[in-house]
């Protein structure tokens, strides 16, 4: 009778140990999953600031004049009456920025993520310490690009026209179970030109290279 209690305690310990180490370790891959995936979407946003900027550069690296890709026309007292933007230079400039971001996230990522062994503890007062493990990750990155002016009122019938290209990026991270979806987006100023007359309100609220608006 003695034995049986022994070998059934034994057996209740064994047990114990059991789920007590099997709850460790799904605890610990739950929270591993978790900031591998936290630091990886972090990651990918910063990269994405660098991709959009060295695509724009690049883009832009034979140089964009305010005037090849707007016109500003004025009647005969000096107002202005249309301000057109040349759709061929700029889809030409958007297509090849979304191209160039494509291919400086896929460079980018192509190393993978360093995270440190402390950040897989959970705890934040460690997480920076420990050896850095890296970690592949496969994004797939599709990006857009729209231009987007902005006027600011910079005296008497005097309107600062700024240009931006934004770019809206839609990344997919894939992992061994599961994908993680983020967006981010980046704006980089193209340029601006100064411009004398008064302006209809037309443009300065929309409608010219996508989106506007008067900034007092």
């Amino acid at each position: 009778m003695k034995k049986r209690r022994i070998r059934l305690k034994t057996k209740i310990i064994i047990f114990v140990v059991i789920a007590a180490v099997i709850a460790v370790v799904v605890i610990f891959l739950n929270n591993a999953a978790n900031v591998i995936i936290s630091v990886s979407a972090a990651q990918m946003r910063a990269y994405n600031t660098v991709a959009v900027n060295d695509a724009v550069e690049e883009a832009l690296s034979g140089g964009l004049e305010y005037g090849s890709i707007v016109t500003v026309e004025y009647d005969g007292d000096g107002n202005v009456t249309t301000i057109s933007a040349n759709s061929a230079n700029i889809n030409a400039v958007a297509r090849r920025t979304a191209y160039l971001t494509q291919t400086n996230l896929t460079e980018l990522s192509r190393g993978g993520i360093a995270i440190p062994l402390g950040a897989f503890t959970g705890i934040e007062a460690i997480s920076g310490f420990g050896k850095a493990i890296n970690i592949k990750i496969m994004p797939v990155a599709s990006a857009e690009c729209s231009f987007v002016s902005r006027f600011t009122q910079a005296g008497i019938n005097q309107t600062l026209h700024s240009i931006y290209i934004e770019v809206v990026t839609d990344i997919t991270i894939v992992f061994a179970a599961r994908t993680e979806r983020i967006f981010a987006s980046a704006e980089v100023l193209v340029c601006e030109s100064l411009i004398v007359g008064k302006i209809p309100d037309v443009y300065l609220q929309g409608g010219l290279l996508g989106s506007g608006s008067l900034v007092p």
